[in-house]
């Protein structure tokens, strides 16, 4: 089988774009809000992500109102805040599809995702076409082998199949796609055999967050140095920070001194002097930034790092905006770390000493710390049905995500990591 086809890598048009509008900051209560799955590959590195719109109905964005609403978002967002350099997808519009509405812009590119009503329309296959003669990548999505949307193989870039739905013959999907010279992506890969089921088929990419795709091999427990990390973690969560036993706990590791007094004293922090004491250090980056370089240092090795801590942070922030507390920045951070690194949450509670509360969301999603960590973490693998079930309503969880993913891109890139 030859290579799949690269995802979009288009020169980005230069602008300027506000946050995105959410609901109840300026738009009407049926406005567009986005979710953010990563497309991933087989060794989990992230190649691009989907902006899938969770207002409209099944992707279906053809209402005039609705399309108004979405363009309206576009027309405002800045991409690059939540996808960073890589490329992004998103849902397309009869006005977009027909080059009445311009394709925002975005370092990586930017791809339309097309809903099947759009190759059933009299005038879609001409659009798509027209697409693909102006260089825009252009996705089917669920992909079924209708005769339209076989016909326009030749001009689309990628499609994606929904591979939990027993009704299609998946395998030859896959065939039909891969013969045309097209990149299948696999969505709604479900449960822990979801992907191995996926990689047989043969796609190309799978679709949803970073942590559903591959598991650890076996369970390992903490060496010295997480421990030693996991501790100073536990103080800077503790109601009172004690910067004094933070100091000697990191003190003992010569690189992690380094590290924190180069970021004190980066153009990032912008101090207007050198600091050269690690306890002065400490209290001068705060619990937030400390805890962001010391979960860095936890997962410096990994091939994926950038993605990977940018993944962990968006969670921790996310259950962090929506509970309310400081508490969920914990809840959600030892989860992640969790699914990183394949340590179970137990160890990491135990070594921890986090508190019940905290313990109970991690292990069993107990509490309304436990809810929200279910709610952000279905929302990360687009389960909607998941969200529902946690009674937190899915505009609540998405923007809180929203919210949390330029933060954490902005503490990431801090550190120097992208």
């Amino acid at each position: 089988m030859d290579h799949p086809r690269a995802l979009p890598t288009t020169d980005a048009m230069p602008g300027t774009y506000a946050a995105p509008v959410l609901p109840g900051e300026g738009l009407s209560d049926v406005s567009p809000t986005f979710g953010r799955l990563a497309i991933v590959d087989r060794k989990r590195q992230v190649l691009a992500y989907a902006l899938p719109v969770l207002t409209a109905l099944d992707g279906d964005v053809a209402d005039a109102a609705a399309a108004a609403s979405l363009h309206q978002v576009y027309r405002t967002v800045d991409l690059e805040k939540y996808v960073a350099d890589r490329p992004a997808f998103i849902w397309s519009t009869p006005a977009m599809l027909a080059g009445h509405e311009s394709v925002p812009p975005s370092q990586g590119g930017v791809g339309l995702l097309v809903h099947p009503t759009a190759t059933r329309r009299a005038d879609g296959a001409e659009q798509i076409i027209a697409l693909s003669e102006r260089g825009t990548p252009t996705v089917l999505v669920k992909f079924a082998g209708e005769p339209g949307q076989r016909a326009l193989l030749p001009f689309v870039s990628h499609v994606m199949i929904d591979v939990a739905d027993g009704t299609l013959d998946l395998g030859e999907l896959v065939t039909v796609a891969h013969n045309a010279g097209v990149t299948v992506i696999a969505e709604n890969v479900q449960g822990t055999l979801g992907p191995a089921k996926a990689w047989g088929l043969g796609v190309d990419f799978l679709m949803g967050s970073i942590y559903h795709h591959e598991k650890p091999t076996k369970v390992r427990s903490l060496d010295p140095g997480e421990i030693q990390c996991l501790e100073v973690v536990r103080l800077l969560s503790a109601p009172e920070v004690d910067t004094t036993r933070i100091a000697e706990v990191l003190s003992s590791d010569p690189e992690m001194t380094v590290r924190v007094l180069h970021l004190v004293n980066s153009v990032a922090i912008g101090l207007p002097q050198r600091v050269d004491s690690l306890h002065r250090a400490i209290i001068m980056l705060g619990p937030s930034k400390l805890t962001t370089l010391v979960m860095a240092s936890l997962i410096s090795s990994r091939i994926q790092q950038m993605d990977a801590l940018w993944f962990l942070l968006a969670r921790a922030a996310a259950c962090r905006e929506l509970a309310g507390d400081d508490a969920g920045y914990t809840v959600g951070l030892l989860s992640a770390f969790s699914e990183e690194t394949g340590i179970p949450v137990s160890v990491l509670v135990e070594k921890s000493l986090v508190s019940e509360e905290v313990a109970r969301a991690l292990d069993s999603y107990e509490g309304h710390l436990g809810a929200t960590l279910a709610a952000v973490v279905a929302h990360e693998h687009g389960d909607a049905a998941g969200v529902a079930a946690t009674a937190w309503r899915p505009e609540q969880v998405a923007h809180a995500y929203l919210v949390a993913l330029p933060w954490a891109l902005e503490t990431v890139r801090q550190l120097n990591l992208t």
